[in-house]
């Protein structure tokens, strides 16, 4: 025995084996051991061991000097007051715990749990399970050092911790039934100090019973959808807030409440009740409010969708009171955990919802298109029958002859004596009254071309998709789904602008330019029979409504583009001119601004139709060539061609202000004037103008000037018609000076380039008197006649 005694590795091992009274015996056995193999620096190692399996930290030194009253501390303080440990202080800090707990060590190794606890914690459970605690952590001081020990000790404490946690639930369930919840939640904390945080949990969980769905008797699918006031699908609040959403909302605040009572803020509950109650309830309702959509029609679903995930985040959220368990994050934590269960749900709405959204759409423009079209026959059979009963008495007098024909064919002589231009006459009124019909339905067509574009359906129509892009960004809150939402926004978008483009504004202008270009006011002229035509009508008046509305309609995209995406973010302004969103909006604007230009540029060539129809027809040639008779007494003033020509380009000139852009009005009018100085050309070629008919023609010349100088105002076509003045100048020389002439037509600058010789030489044949000046005008220009010529 003494030779093993005098090998110190032996000795250690042996030492740090015993338990701490045997330890203490072994190091006094004799001088040797105690002096030497167990000097004082080995037994700060076996102190310091010990102490650390206890969980107390090693330090080089105390920060502040040990306290030896220390000793005095109640054992419940221990563990709080001596965290760290240092060489010189560690046979006396773990001296001190040895004193307080090495008693009940002792009675778990002999089984006696009789008066376990000290007497001043005897009626103390909440202090006894800390005890029971403490002592779990005391004995593993021991682990290494007497192993079987150890065991035994763990054994019979998880033994008596069993008798003390059965004890507490019984205590605990019977207070709960008192509904003492406050009792109740003092015996939930002496479970959770003796981290028994499962009984705690499974306890409360035993006492909640969700709501069961299958007792809900939900409405039909019919009636779980309704109209707000603008007509837009939703669900259906007034039913289902006092049915589902209020009741369940209470429940969880009534549970809230019992967490915060029950644990406080000890241990996480409430979280993962919610999360239960999502997973059981929340889910199971979604399910079977929309099952009663079949596998081909998601209707319920894609119309209500949204609405019950921001009427689950309202009522299941934003208005559950506050959680002292939950902490000041409750409610955010809560709506990440309703969107985590959410977000599959949310993807297949965002998937669904355009192609949805894109056959709506469709089917309001077609519905519309329908009213129209069922409108229009009623209009046309309005049309006709008014002009078929205008005219009665003549297809009368035709019928009657033809009822006679068996009459008149009775007698072989009698047939020659049907009356043959009364079969042509009753030929020539239905012709007539076909002619007429379609010249009023054209009229009448035009008259109503503002009703091609349904100015309130687009407003409805830009307004919803406002309110969809809107209610689909609120789902951009979730962050993995944020870009899937700016996505499905952009592509809703593209469907507005490419079917109101396609189903609306090109069909509405297509139509109107195929009316204005079936327009012809001189077949007016051509009707004989008695019936009433608007031939007032002004065309471009008619369309520059429809331009009105397609601009107030560009406007619309403009703002909604600006407000909604832009300023949503939905479109990064800095990178838009990537995006295919930009190019279909640009796609949409230039497709008006062409239909537009197709319908204007038919419109001024109306306008024009119809100011060579009032040359033609009211410009007599008695205006610029009065009978000698005629011509002291006439006035000087404009011709009643002249001003009714006024009249009409005064009516078609500004339709565009305030319509459009000042560019296009610029390009309109200036296109106008260009065209109608051709004409004016072309009326003064055509006719034959004396000297005293000169005055008449210089005050047409002057009245189109004054309107387009000082009316019109456009600068670049003044120049044009101060030439045409010029030209007036011509034909008021008098024949008896012919070399004057001859002078004028020499003078092409006095025109300002506007007409060459050639083209003033075309002009001055147009006199009257031509025939009689020529020779001295072309002697004057070219400087000899034809009687000067000698044949060779």
């Amino acid at each position: 025995m003494e030779s093993l005694l005098s090998v110190p590795s032996i000795v250690f091992e042996i030492a740090r084996n015993l338990d701490t009274v045997d330890y203490l015996n072994f190091r006094r056995i004799n001088k040797l051991v105690y002096q030497t193999q167990l000097n004082p620096a080995i037994d700060v190692n076996i102190w310091n061991e010990k102490l650390t399996l206890m969980g107390l930290k090693h330090v080089s030194s105390l920060k502040t000097p040990l306290d030896i009253k220390s000793s005095n501390l109640d054992l419940l303080d221990l563990f709080q007051t001596f965290k760290e440990f240092d060489d010189e202080n560690s046979r006396l800090i773990f001296s001190i715990f040895f004193k307080a707990y090495n008693k009940m060590i002792i009675k778990l190794l002999n089984n006696k749990y009789a008066k376990f606890f000290p007497s001043k914690y005897e009626n103390d459970p909440l202090n006894q399970a800390k005890i029971l605690t403490f002592l779990e952590i005391y004995n593993k001081s021991s682990a290494k050092c007497d192993f079987s020990r150890f065991t035994k000790v763990q054994t019979n404490l998880n033994i008596l911790r069993e008798i003390f946690v059965n004890s507490i639930l019984q205590e605990m369930e019977t207070s709960y039934q008192l509904k003492d919840y406050t009792k109740t939640a003092s015996f939930v904390k002496i479970l959770l100090v003796s981290h028994e945080e499962n009984n705690a949990i499974e306890f409360f969980n035993s006492k909640v019973e969700f709501p069961n769905v299958q007792d809900i008797v939900l409405p039909t699918k019919d009636q779980l959808v309704t109209k707000d006031e603008e007509g837009n699908f939703c669900l259906a609040s007034e039913i289902l807030d006092p049915l589902i959403f209020v009741p369940f909302r209470d429940f969880l605040n009534e549970k809230i409440e019992l967490i915060d009572v029950l644990f406080g803020d000890q241990y996480p509950v409430v979280l993962q009740f919610i999360e239960t109650f999502i997973q059981q309830t929340l889910l199971e309702l979604f399910d079977k409010i929309y099952s009663q959509d079949n596998d081909n029609d998601d209707t319920l679903f894609l119309r209500t969708f949204p609405q019950f995930y921001f009427k689950v985040i309202e009522k299941l959220c934003k208005e559950l009171k506050n959680s002292v368990n939950g902490g000041s994050n409750f409610h955010i934590i809560v709506e990440k955990f309703l969107n985590v269960y959410m977000e599959p749900k949310i993807l297949n709405y965002l998937s669904l919802y355009p192609e949805y959204y894109k056959k709506y759409l469709i089917s309001q423009f077609d519905t519309y298109e329908e009213e129209v079209a069922s409108n229009e026959i009623k209009q046309n059979e309005e049309i006709f029958n008014a002009i078929k009963n205008q005219n009665e008495q003549l297809l009368n007098q035709g019928e009657h002859h033809d009822s006679n024909k068996i009459d008149f064919l009775s007698s072989f002589t009698k047939i020659f004596k049907l009356n043959d231009s009364s079969r042509a006459q009753l030929q020539n009124t239905k012709e007539q009254i076909n002619l007429a019909y379609n010249l009023n339905l054209i009229t009448t067509n035009l008259q109503n071309i503002k009703n091609l574009i349904n100015l309130p359906l687009c407003y409805k129509i830009v307004e919803i998709t406002r309110e969809k892009i809107d209610e689909m960004h609120k789902f951009s809150s979730i962050e993995t789904l944020n870009k899937t939402v700016i996505q499905k926004c952009q592509e809703l978008f593209k469907i507005l602008v490419t079917q109101l483009s396609s189903k609306h504004i090109k069909p509405a202008f297509q139509k109107a330019t195929s009316l204005l270009e079936e327009y012809n006011p001189n077949d007016l002229q051509t009707i004989e029979i008695n019936v009433d035509l608007n031939s007032k009508l002004k065309p471009l008046v008619q369309f520059t409504e429809l331009i009105n509305m397609g601009d107030i309609i560009l406007q619309m995209i403009s703002i909604f583009y600006k407000n909604e995406l832009l300023n949503k973010k939905i479109i990064d302004k800095n990178k838009d001119f990537l995006n295919d969103v930009v190019q279909c909006k640009k796609t949409f604007e230039t497709t008006i601004d062409d239909y537009v230009a197709d319908g204007l540029n038919i419109g001024i060539n109306k306008l024009m139709d119809e100011i060579i129809f009032v040359f033609n027809t009211v410009q007599i040639p008695d205006d610029f060539n009065p009978a000698k008779s005629k011509s002291g007494a006439k006035d000087i003033r404009p011709s009643k061609c002249a001003v009714r020509i006024i009249d009409l380009l005064a009516n078609h000139c500004f339709l565009l202000n305030g319509a459009t852009d000042k560019g296009t009005v610029d390009v309109y009018q200036q296109e106008i004037g260009e065209r109608f100085f051709n004409e004016v050309v072309k009326n003064i070629k055509k006719n034959i103008i004396s000297t005293d008919g000169a005055i008449s023609l210089i005050c047409d010349l002057n009245c189109y000037y004054d309107f387009i100088a000082y009316k019109l105002k456009q600068k670049s076509i003044i120049p044009l018609f101060a030439a045409l003045k010029n030209v007036g100048q011509l034909y008021l020389i008098s024949g008896k000076d012919s070399k004057e002439l001859g002078k004028m037509l020499s003078d092409v600058g006095k025109f300002n380039g506007i007409f060459s010789q050639e083209e003033v030489y075309e002009f001055v044949q147009r006199r009257s008197d031509w025939i009689r000046v020529k020779r001295d005008v072309e002697k004057v220009m070219y400087g000899l006649g034809m009687k000067d010529c000698n044949i060779m």
